[in-house]
């Protein structure tokens, strides 16, 4: 199972490192989310305007959206949704 909390706090503190404190601030919002809703969050970002994001973390070493996605897989995530997320990072 995916802690999902664990991986975005990573996430978001990579972001916050390595892309600067706005791209950081509007990650921050899935901490409003929960359950079903979180996921759904995490897909309206993972196929959102700012979605270069995910592959400037992945080279800068750190923790992108899109990892996250391909790690946890199904069943939280659709073949779409890591099919687009490997598509991002060049995979």
């Amino acid at each position: 199972m995916c802690d999902l909390v664990t991986e975005l706090r990573r996430c978001e503190a990579d972001t916050y490192r390595l892309l600067g404190i706005g791209a950081a601030e509007r990650l921050s919002n899935w901490q409003r989310y929960d359950g079903p809703e979180l996921v759904a969050f995490i897909r309206r970002v993972l196929r959102g305007p700012r979605r270069n994001n995910g592959w400037e973390l992945q080279v800068k070493g750190g923790r992108s959206l899109e990892q996250i996605v391909i790690d946890c897989g199904s069943p939280t995530f659709t073949e779409d949704d890591i099919r687009e997320a490997k598509e991002t990072l060049g995979l």
